[in-house]
């Protein structure tokens, strides 16, 4: 058997993924993508552009969509169907690779797919890629650390005095996942005096970041959106 390739594309912008992972998916027989399932129907996937980007053949590109929910019961379902797909199609002597937007070791779906996959007993190896907070300090053109400074990653932060006790016992704070709980954790934002860096859906056309926490006051926050903040 092949091994089994999970490969991070990065946070959207097509161009920053490593050459290694570029080399596997061309040489992949499948790639095992994963996509959004919306209560009408609909289907969509972050990380689609990016594979169609390279040129990669659509015959070979398999989505799993997953519903955008904090009810795990559906995904469940999902990633053993999907775990039982890549064995299949292992076994019959395919390369297969699973990628991922971001790093598959940072809040990456892949980790659930790896859990599964372990168990089976199957080869594998993972390509580590470049993480969304990384660009978004680069877009920003701030440091997210310097010296001895502490760093802290949070997701699903929605209480206004705990992210101020995490603000005095670290210099930088990254809010993930902010989309839930946004606009009451906002009215306690603007009242501190932190520096923010907001960003969403980076790397992409509809990329957009700020420094100014007003100008996100009335906006509507996309899941693949985060906040750096410093004192």
């Amino acid at each position: 058997m092949h091994t089994i390739y999970g490969i991070s594309l990065g946070p959207g912008d097509p161009e920053l993924l490593t050459i290694k992972a570029l080399r596997l998916l061309k040489e992949s027989d499948i790639i095992f993508y994963p996509g959004s399932l919306y209560a009408d129907g609909r289907k969509e996937s972050y990380v689609l552009p990016m594979l169609k980007f390279h040129g990669l053949e659509e015959s070979k590109l398999e989505g799993f969509f997953l519903q955008m929910s904090l009810d795990r019961t559906y995904a469940e379902k999902i990633y053993e169907e999907t775990a039982e797909k890549i064995a299949e199609a292992c076994f019959e002597g395919k390369k297969v690779s699973i990628v991922c937007e971001g790093d598959l070791s940072f809040y990456a779906s892949f980790s659930y797919l790896l859990e599964k996959l372990k168990k089976i007993n199957l080869p594998l190896e993972l390509v580590p890629g470049i993480n969304s907070f990384s660009l978004g300090a680069a877009k920003h053109q701030v440091p997210v650390s310097l010296q001895n400074e502490r760093i802290a990653i949070l997701p699903l932060e929605t209480d206004i005095d705990k992210l101020d006790q995490s603000m005095r016992d670290f210099d930088t704070v990254i809010l993930m996942k902010i989309r839930f709980g946004w606009k009451g954790l906002y009215e306690g934002l603007v009242l501190k005096n932190w520096q923010f860096y907001y960003c969403e859906r980076l790397g992409t056309e509809h990329e957009f970041i700020t420094s100014d926490i007003t100008e996100v006051k009335n906006r509507e926050i996309p899941y693949f959106s985060l906040l750096i903040i410093k004192k």
